[in-house]
């Protein structure tokens, strides 16, 4: 019998074969292929990674370059989207997630089974990287970060418009302001929008410039922006930062996450919302989803009760 774990990342086990998909700790067994789907640091560990150097780790390159820029993990096995790869004796097909720059989803055949697995995505078309497609599977291990229905964000074009209005008040009224999202994903969203629609040049955050960087050299261009030292600017420029930035003293702060909203505050996240995730659900054809992070009880309640579809929030599944 197969065996699905999550916790920490999700495991699935038969017959002494083990996937360990987004590990963030220590798994119970020893890994026969390890995957990542993206560099946010809530979906991998580099402790984990290190403790098994002979096995093989699925991932794309831009995610390897932000995970782990000095290149001193083992057995690094790269795919890109559209690319379909067999390691441990199992045939992976990786898919743009849409999430952050090398955000990857994952299409693969175990025991008999068609699975997807997610990770982080995003359908929406934004001004930077593509929108995940739905892919179509027996298993759908999909991510409920924002998988309760009190999170459905506004349209994106409403958003960048109400995060335009206001970086463009704040410079007639002479005064800067700090744009704080998460530093890979958001950030750069919002340095491409600042770009795109504010005639005045964007400072950065050190920390998230050299993210930018990540994206560029994977094509995704930013558009123009300078560096800032943290101090306030002698123009009323807008700035970006990390959303856990403590830099800026007492100049204003628009806070950027799809887990607030409010007069400076918005819900840009480069997650799915809640719609998103369930419209993903409904078209996959999947029989049985189980949800990973986030509000998987909420997601599954949902599901079963409105579509009927068989939904495991449990750390252990067997099929």
């Amino acid at each position: 019998m197969l065996e699905i774990t999550v916790d920490h990342g999700v495991t699935l086990q038969k017959d002494g074969k083990v996937i360990l998909l987004d590990p963030t700790r220590m798994p119970k067994r020893s890994p026969s292929v390890i995957v990542v789907s993206h560099g946010h640091s809530d979906h991998f560990s580099l402790k984990v990674l290190k403790a098994y150097p002979d096995v093989p780790k699925i991932m794309s390159r831009a995610t390897h370059e932000i995970i782990d820029p000095n290149k001193k993990l083992r057995n690094i096995v790269y795919v890109e989207h559209g690319e379909t790869i067999e390691v441990a004796g199992i045939e992976f097909s990786a898919y743009n997630a849409g999430h952050i720059i090398g955000s990857l989803q994952f299409s693969f055949n175990f025991d008999g089974k068609d699975f997807v697995f997610t990770g982080d995505f995003n359908l929406e078309k934004r001004l930077i990287l593509k929108p995940a497609q739905i892919l179509k599977g027996d298993v759908l291990i999909v991510d409920a970060t924002y998988g309760s229905p009190r999170y459905v964000f506004p349209k994106r074009s409403d958003l960048y418009r109400e995060i335009v209005a206001v970086a463009k008040r704040f410079f007639e009224e002479g005064s800067p302001i700090i744009f704080k999202g998460r530093r890979i994903g958001t950030a750069q969203e919002l340095v491409a929008l600042m770009n795109a629609s504010v005639d005045v040049l964007p400072l950065v955050e050190e920390v998230v410039a050299r993210h930018n960087s990540v994206y560029e050299m994977h094509g995704e261009w930013l558009g123009m922006y300078a560096y800032w030292n943290g101090q306030p600017p002698d123009m009323p420029l807008p700035i970006i930062a990390g959303l856990n930035s403590r830099s800026g003293g007492k100049i204003p702060k628009c806070i950027c996450t799809g887990w607030v909203k409010g007069k400076l505050a918005f819900p840009l996240s480069s997650h799915a919302d809640y719609d998103q995730i369930f419209r993903y659900i409904k078209e996959s054809n999947a029989s049985l989803v189980i949800p990973f992070c986030g509000f998987r009880k909420e997601l599954a309640d949902a599901v079963s009760r409105e579509l009927g579809i068989e939904i495991s929030y449990a750390d252990k599944t067997r099929i």
